[in-house]
């Protein structure tokens, strides 16, 4: 069973990244336990978790929290919990490192410049644990389950940790239908049913180099990372003058409703991963974002 994990600020973005995550829970059968941060005076995290509780009482804070758990445990299962001291180091070990697990965080500004990203939650969070990372931007509404996936590789050896094994679950109960393909007699049916038979899921790999890369390595890296393990999928290239950039317009043109990829925070340790293709892609994708990182 799934668990999504959702840390909530109670701002407009973490009630978008709830609803989300509650959307998917009841469409994969999973549950939802909310976390409340809020740092300790002096605490060196407070920059990078919300302080707009710091003025509200704990008890206030577990009447907020109570009351969310109410109206998602209408869909789904719902706990909450409220962190104050090393609060990365708990959620760390509340979440664990075997599969099932999802962390869900919202993104309140994707329009933000990276000189601020260093105060930002989730790239916070996706260099401290080792679980998959789902960011919902504010500026996606919500309200319905990801059909149209793309998963992004940059082509190079990547070391995965255990908990990555749950993103292709994931993908695959979001993905298939049960529904039967039906195929009439009326012009355009048959375009119809083979539209439906594309698999929703598409590998890609963009590159700026003259050259295009083989379709076919390109297959064997994804199949390397295993992400798509079980996984019906298309894979396909596309040059851009930038990586994420060039990401982005694809996932549009392949009108994504999910972009997924790893992030390579130990290849850009410090202050270079801000300046890193994936960095970027989490701070500003408008579709929301599921990322496994590095090991």
């Amino acid at each position: 069973m799934l668990t999504f994990h959702v840390l909530t600020d109670f701002s407009a973005a973490a009630a978008n990244a709830l609803h989300y995550a509650a959307l998917l829970a009841r469409h994969v059968g999973g549950t939802v336990r909310i976390w409340h941060i809020r740092p300790e005076p002096g605490c060196g995290e407070a920059p990078v978790f919300s302080v707009l509780s710091q003025q509200w009482s704990v008890e206030r804070l577990q009447d907020l929290l109570a009351d969310q758990v109410e109206k998602v445990s209408a869909w789904v299962p719902c706990t909450a919990t409220l962190l104050t001291s090393e609060p990365t180091r708990h959620l760390s070990a509340a979440v664990g490192k075997g599969l099932g697990q999802i962390v869900v965080v919202g993104n309140s500004d994707p329009a933000k410049s990276m000189k601020n990203a260093e105060t930002s939650t989730a790239l916070h969070l996706v260099r401290q644990l080792v679980q998959p990372l789902l960011v919902v931007p504010v500026t996606y509404r919500a309200d319905k389950v990801p059909r149209r996936i793309v998963l992004d590789t940059d082509r190079r050896a990547v070391r995965l940790p255990a908990a990555a094994a749950t993103i292709p679950g994931l993908l695959a109960q979001l993905t298939t239908s049960h529904q039967p393909l039906a195929l009439g007699h009326l012009p355009g049916d048959v375009d119809t049913l083979l539209h439906h038979s594309i698999p929703s899921v598409v590998g890609l790999h963009v590159y700026t180099s003259s050259a295009a890369p083989e379709l076919e390595d390109v297959a064997t890296r994804i199949q390397q990372t295993g992400l798509l393990e079980g996984v019906a999928h298309t894979v396909t290239s596309t040059r851009h003058s930038s990586v994420e950039e060039g990401i982005r317009h694809a996932a549009t043109r392949h009108q994504a409703d999910l972009l997924a990829f790893v992030t390579r925070q130990r290849m850009y340790a410090g202050a270079h991963f801000l300046r890193s293709v994936t960095a970027g892609l989490l701070a500003h994708s408008r579709i929301p974002v599921l990322t496994t990182p590095e090991y």
